[in-house]
């Protein structure tokens, strides 16, 4: 049991930072060059990462992991 949610915080995880690039990528190719923007989608991808290696990690907590 306990792999099992193991797993589904890891998958939950990775598919997490899977969307955090996508929506990246297509800020900076809606960036179009402008620097403001760019630096924008940078910090936003940031804290998102951030934000969900926080999630993962009190998941992990509330599961016993």
């Amino acid at each position: 049991m306990m792999a099992q949610v193991e797993t589904a915080i890891e998958v939950a995880y990775q598919n997490q930072i899977s969307s955090l690039y996508n929506v990246l990528s297509n800020a900076i190719l809606m960036a179009n060059g402008n620097d403001s923007q760019l630096h924008e989608a940078e910090t936003l991808f940031s804290t998102g990462l951030d934000f969900a290696s926080d999630v993962r990690s009190r998941a992990r907590k509330a599961a016993g992991l």
